[in-house]
């Protein structure tokens, strides 16, 4: 009897270890449809709820991969761009239904319109090791809806540091199943200390794109800058300052799509 129960055992325990790979290799079969080159740790700590955030080097090997035409004009732009700083960012959140996704992607959508809220957004300076507000003024000089549906162009002048009042455009829309945001630029931003240009007009642009698949939300963030940093030498001063306040925008709203 006791070889009888130690056999219905062991046939458990290889069953539940099989079901176990069956599902680890399904998750990691549906990221693949959507991002490359991750990592098995980095698929597990999606699935936990986590982020994942990526420098990259070159603007033809995002990690956004999914078959549509938003990850194709997401892509398009940036590779246009030919960008020296990027950084992405990717998160998966589960959801109980369309409904709630539907729900989800309109409460990013209202926090994607209040632009005067992006002050709030907390932003971590690596270099000086304190938290500032991601911007410490935003003007709105205009909107104007979007095309038929949900969503605004908003034009903006901003500030943040280490740089002179420049102008944004913030454009979001909301699909049925999905959200887009992007983000440009509109006039030179100059590093305010040293006096130069350092990004062009439509030279910084932010994509986002939150999209519902297979009972979750996917979201997925890009800044790209093409900056000039003085060949180098201010490198360490503006790229922690320009992808830094990436990071902390996207971490923002990926937390927003988090929330119950």
């Amino acid at each position: 009897m006791k070889s009888r129960r130690c056999s219905v055992t062991l046939l458990f325990l290889v069953l539940a270890t099989a079901s176990q790979q069956a599902v680890a290799a399904d998750t990691r079969s549906a990221y693949a449809e959507l991002f490359r080159n991750l990592s098995d740790s980095e698929i597990a700590a999606l699935d936990r709820g986590e982020m994942i955030v990526h420098s990259l080097k070159d603007s033809g090997k995002l990690s956004l991969m999914r078959d549509d035409s938003n990850t194709r004009e997401i892509a398009r732009r940036v590779q246009e761009l030919h960008p020296n700083y990027m950084t992405e960012l990717m998160a998966s959140v589960p959801m109980k239904s369309a409904p709630e996704a539907k729900d989800t992607l309109d409460r990013i959508a209202a926090a994607l319109a209040d632009v005067k809220g992006y002050i709030n957004i907390p932003y971590w300076s690596k270099r000086q090791k304190t938290t500032y507000a991601l911007f410490d003024k935003m003007d709105v000089l205009g909107r104007k809806p979007l095309g038929p549906g949900k969503g605004e162009s908003i034009e903006v002048r901003q500030h943040m540091e280490p740089f002179d009042d420049f102008r944004m455009r913030y454009d979001y829309r909301v699909e049925t199943d999905a959200l887009r945001f992007s983000a440009v630029n509109l006039d030179n931003v100059i590093y305010t200390y040293q006096h130069f240009q350092a990004v062009s007009p439509d030279n910084m642009v932010w994509e986002l794109y939150v999209f519902y698949q297979r009972d979750r939300l996917y979201v997925y963030g890009i800044g790209a800058v093409k900056a000039f940093d003085m060949f180098g030498l201010f490198r360490d001063r503006l790229e922690p300052s320009l992808m830094g306040r990436v990071e902390a925008f996207f971490t923002h709203i990926a937390k927003k799509t988090m929330q119950e």
